[in-house]
């Protein structure tokens, strides 16, 4: 009598049902409050350019949602220098949005993918620059809720309340607790304004990332995720200071 076949094996299925797209976009989701589930299952087979595309889609569209306060500031810009002002093209909005929208995310995980793989190399972690990478992207659905949120406050205020760059900025951090009428320089609002729950939730997956993909201890990826979390308040803080000073905000 022969043995019965034994059953095959059930293949799991991502979540996302197979649709790559789909699957990126539900893990994505789940990093924001499951993130060591998630890397996990990516850990062996890190992805960026899928999760990159849905940020990619969806920092287009909060960017061309966004220009008509962008056009704004550049009224405000041009008329301060006596120029005159020119209404820019459809086409060239939507081009705009979606330059702006796919190259910056584009951009900034490259950079931090790098200083990433540094500091995990640093700590005696093994890893790759495409595994910091998609730690990178996997931190960016943190961003995209700080952009909805300014859009629904800039269009609740309306395109008219725009005086200056300052009008622009929407902060949920620690300038908050400051005083009405206490004066800060641009500088340190903007330092403080890094310092919320958004930032330090983005803090905490970067942190749980670098455990996962990187292989470091809980220290050593704290101490990474802090590192890049301080230096990136530091460069966006200078950045945006500098830019609201040649705005004249």
């Amino acid at each position: 009598m022969s043995n019965p076949t034994p059953a095959s094996t059930p293949v799991a299925t991502p979540p996302g049902g197979g649709i790559p797209i789909v699957t990126d976009a539900v893990r994505l989701a789940r990093a924001l409050i499951s993130p060591g589930a998630v890397f996990a299952e990516i850990q062996e087979r890190p992805t960026f350019w899928g999760p990159f595309a849905v940020i990619a889609i969806l920092n287009v569209i909060l960017n061309y949602l966004q220009q008509p306060f962008n056009q704004r500031i550049g009224q405000i810009m041009t008329e301060r220098a006596g120029r005159p002002f020119t209404e820019p093209t459809a086409v060239r909005t939507a081009v705009s949005a979606v330059l702006g929208g796919a190259l910056g995310p584009l951009v900034l995980c490259a950079i931090v993918g790098g200083v990433l793989y540094v500091l995990v190399s640093v700590f005696g972690g093994q890893t790759t620059y495409k595994k910091m990478m998609t730690v990178s992207i996997f931190t960016w659905p943190v961003t995209l809720i700080q952009l909805v949120i300014t859009y629904v406050v800039l269009n609740n205020r309306g395109v008219a309340s725009i005086s200056g760059p300052q009008d622009m900025f929407v902060s949920l951090g620690a300038d908050l607790l400051l005083p009405g009428d206490m004066s800060i320089g641009n500088f340190t609002r903007l330092v403080l304004a890094g310092i919320g729950p958004l930032p330090i939730w983005k803090l905490t997956i970067t942190a749980v990332g670098l455990m996962v993909m990187g292989k470091v201890g809980k220290g050593q990826s704290w101490t990474a995720a802090i590192i890049i979390y301080a230096c990136a308040v530091l460069v966006a803080a200078g950045v945006g200071a500098w830019g609201m000073k040649m705005m004249g905000g």
